[in-house]
């Protein structure tokens, strides 16, 4: 009995895939210097999570300034108003967080 010769070597299994083919349709040019042109870096100091940061420390400073205040004079919340610093360094630090997470939601380029 004779060994089977493998499928290349036998009659009938002969694939013929035709004249070869050049793909149509793509034509790619990578421009070096274009590419890479619309990727912009922010340094650490100009993200709006480093302005949030500082917005957040403003604010718990001016809290914690509004709270030792209020302790002084317990029973005269009015001491707390007529106090000049407080809230508005809590207001400032509100305004500067609220302005962080605005930058954060809208990108314009």
């Amino acid at each position: 009995m004779r060994p089977t010769p493998p499928a290349r070597e036998r009659q009938g299994y002969d694939v013929d895939y035709g004249a070869p083919r050049h793909r149509v349709g793509y034509n790619v040019v990578y421009d070096g210097p274009r590419a890479s042109k619309g990727v912009e870096f922010e340094s650490w100091w100009q993200r709006p999570a480093t302005e949030a940061r500082l917005g957040l420390i403003t604010f718990g400073g001016g809290a914690i300034w509004a709270a030792k205040v209020e302790t002084i004079q317990i029973s005269n919340i009015v001491h707390l108003l007529l106090t000049p610093g407080p809230l508005e360094i809590s207001a400032i630090g509100l305004l500067v967080w609220l302005h962080a997470k605005w930058r954060k939601s809208v990108r314009i380029r």
